[in-house]
């Protein structure tokens, strides 16, 4: 379906042509290459008693392979290839990303010792961070902006879907393939089973990242190739735009925070507090946190582009501020109420309004950012979310469940932390809203349209 380049309502902005049938395939290639990501870096999590025993680790040593090791290298690793993406062919770097890393996986099931076992999750970590900024970079040369929110919201359902599938695969291999046995392999090597299975996944991965050359690399701005292809450009467009930066970041990792806690401490306060058991947290959350998101992103995704058409200019961020407040009560709740299938209601329905987060704010970021430095704002965005979310949020908790008293206090700790970061967020995304109508427009605060506008108002 062939989409012709039509003025739109939304601040006089045009439609890119684009080929919606080329679009969704897109969308498909890169939700699988992710879902595949996702079980290659959660594979461990199921092998780790048997790799352990066979490669005489510690615990300290296995926390660094299971976090470290795979972490440190996806966040470093994004810096360079959001400068890649902008600067070279967008499916030959993502080619690329997932040869390393499933070549990483691979050497997974190879590793003899602990020091090649940290090599081979280095490689997944750093292989593994194409994905985002990739993704961010190609979709919206595909859908319009008006349509970009529905297909952002579709892919980034796979990173759930992926953490799903990782359970179950890797679940299913374990059973038929016995992690702890040896295996002859082709009458020509014995291998552990753990071995046998991190090949198993590793293999395919080579041939599956073939797939992404089916994705064509849409022409962009004649600068992209030559003088605005470095993070300095990026930071001077960064400087211009800080009143939309600024607020759009904090309100973002402030909600992702909050999400990333109660995904790391509700499971220990279901068993602390309900006194669940581990199969019967695990089985609870998996189908609350899920169910919240997979049915609501979507939805909210279609209000917001239907709204964004209508010339809804600010509607990504003030929807998300809406929506976290309305979030922030049910979360609050969830850690509050004594009934156990309640409080999993009141979660999976706090997380269906939180979950804007996973799509919304980094689509308007794809729609203000020219098409050369997409990327690049997508990569600085990752590794700021690895530092302050996932390394900072489960300790704040934990920080704060010390100081209230001990195990048995991690619910108020959660409602504390929800009934904080969460109208925060709101808030501090409010600050966002006049700045990024002035972008969209060109009409800045001092009335006149700076050049680094005038490159994210060509790129589209």
């Amino acid at each position: 379906m062939e989409v012709a380049e039509k003025d739109t309502d939304a601040g006089g902005l045009k439609s890119t042509p684009v080929n919606l049938r080329v679009g969704w395939m897109t969308v498909g290639i890169l939700s699988l290459l992710t879902v595949l990501s996702v079980l290659d870096r959660s594979l461990l999590t199921l092998m780790v008693d048997p790799v352990m025993a066979d490669l005489d680790l510690t615990e300290t040593q296995m926390g660094a392979l299971l976090g470290f090791a795979f972490g440190l290298f996806f966040f470093l690793g994004a810096l360079p290839i959001g400068w890649a993406l902008d600067r070279f062919s967008r499916p030959l770097v993502i080619w690329i990303g997932v040869t390393v890393w499933s070549i990483g996986t691979i050497g997974c099931g190879v590793a003899q010792s602990f020091s090649t076992f940290f090599a081979s999750r280095a490689m997944v970590g750093s292989g593994e961070a194409v994905m985002g900024p990739g993704a961010q970079s190609l979709l919206p040369e595909f859908f319009p902006p008006e349509k970009l929110g529905f297909a952002f919201s579709v892919f980034s359902l796979s990173s759930s879907i992926g953490a799903g599938a990782a359970f179950a695969i890797g679940g299913l291999a374990g059973t038929l393939i016995d992690p702890r046995g040896i295996h002859e392999v082709f009458g020509l090597l014995d291998l552990r089973g753990w071995q046998l299975i991190f090949l198993m996944v590793g293999v395919p991965g080579l041939l599956m990242a073939f797939l992404i050359f089916l994705v064509p690399d849409p022409r962009r701005t004649k600068t992209t190739r030559t003088e605005s292809t470095n993070y300095f450009d990026y930071f001077r467009l960064a400087k211009r735009y800080w009143r939309f930066l600024l607020p759009h970041h904090l309100g973002l990792l402030f909600t992702a925070g909050i999400a990333v806690a109660m995904v790391t401490w509700s499971p220990a306060f279901y068993q602390r507090v309900h006194g669940l058991s581990v199969g019967e947290v695990g089985a609870a959350m998996g189908v609350a946190l899920t169910l919240g998101t997979v049915v609501a992103l979507p939805i909210h995704a279609r209000i917001v582009d239907r709204l964004y058409a209508k010339g809804k200019l600010d509607i990504h961020l003030r929807y998300m501020a809406l929506s976290v407040l309305v979030a922030a009560p049910l979360a609050i709740a969830t850690y509050a109420v004594s009934s156990v299938t309640l409080s999993l209601i009141l979660f999976c329905l706090s997380k269906a309004f939180m979950c804007v987060y996973l799509s919304l704010p980094f689509v308007i970021l794809q729609i203000v950012m020219p098409s050369n430095l997409r990327a690049k704002a997508a990569s600085i965005v990752l590794v700021l979310n690895g530092i302050l979310t996932l390394g900072l949020a489960p300790v704040l908790v934990a920080v704060v469940t010390e100081a209230m008293g001990g195990p048995q206090m991690v619910g108020y700790s959660l409602m504390i932390c929800a009934a904080v970061l969460l109208p925060l967020s709101a808030f501090t995304l409010w600050f966002a809203l006049k700045p990024v109508r002035a972008i969209l427009t060109g009409k800045m605060e001092e009335g006149e349209l700076p050049d680094a506008s005038a490159l994210a108002l060509a790129a589209h």
